[in-house]
């Protein structure tokens, strides 16, 4: 289960320590942070307390709490989905680890937690929630600003592709992310980079079509699109000297 509820947070200042500086008079009070929290419940209750009290203990070690919060956000990124379509709004984007504010395990009656009550809860530090990010020959800041300057190559329709496959790949959507990996080789091979990695696309998009992707499909999938995207980081940084 999944239960979404919207809240409201005070704006947090910039600089650590110190007080905000009194409002001038006639000065607007800065609104509130509008936050969304975002509960998922377990569909198997614990048998007892005790039960319990060792899965949360077990949650305190780094592995067992990032893959705890990797299902949760992937269940969470389901319902968003599930609401993208249902409402026919394509900006209703999904969850991301850079988005999250608070990051919490815990147990409880199904009422309370709801409720953002715990019997017991641990908060979890966001640098273990966050996936690890792939490194980046430059960082996104001097990328974006060479590319806004002309001095970096501007972003492709293949790279928009690629990570659109990718992110459909990484929440759960495999026959999605097969449809737009054959999208993003067409478009690498009308920019003028065509690979033999069409065929492949084509086989495993035709595969997504019938239904849901095999287990080897989706390893397939997931081995072409990350050569795809070496190729794709090699062209863009090709022009370094």
């Amino acid at each position: 289960m999944v239960a979404f509820r919207s809240l409201h947070a005070q704006r947090r200042s910039r600089l650590r320590g110190r007080r905000p500086a009194p409002a001038e008079p006639g000065a607007t009070a800065p609104e509130p942070v509008p936050v969304t929290r975002a509960v998922v419940i377990a569909a198997e209750p614990f048998p007892d307390a005790e039960a319990a009290a060792g899965w949360l203990r077990d949650r305190r070690g780094r592995d067992a709490a990032a893959d705890d919060v990797e299902q949760a956000l992937e269940l969470v990124n389901h319902a968003v989905s599930a609401h993208r379509v249902a409402a026919q709004d394509p900006h209703v984007r999904d969850l991301v680890a850079a988005d999250i504010q608070r990051v919490r395990l815990g147990y409880g009656t199904g009422d309370d937690v709801v409720e953002g009550s715990w019997r017991a809860a641990i908060v979890i530090p966001l640098e273990r929630a966050k996936r690890r990010t792939r490194r980046r020959m430059l960082s996104p800041q001097e990328e974006m600003a060479g590319m806004m300057s002309g001095r970096r190559p501007a972003g492709r329709p293949s790279e928009e592709l690629l990570l659109r496959a990718r992110l459909d790949l990484e929440h759960g959507r495999p026959v999605e992310a097969a449809l737009v990996t054959r999208a993003a080789t067409e478009a690498l091979a009308a920019e003028g980079h065509g690979s033999g990695d069409a065929s492949e696309a084509s086989r495993l998009a035709q595969a997504a079509l019938t239904g849901e992707l095999s287990p080897d499909q989706a390893e397939a999938l997931a081995d072409l699109l990350e050569s795809l995207e070496r190729k794709a980081r090699r062209r863009r940084y090709a022009t370094d000297s």
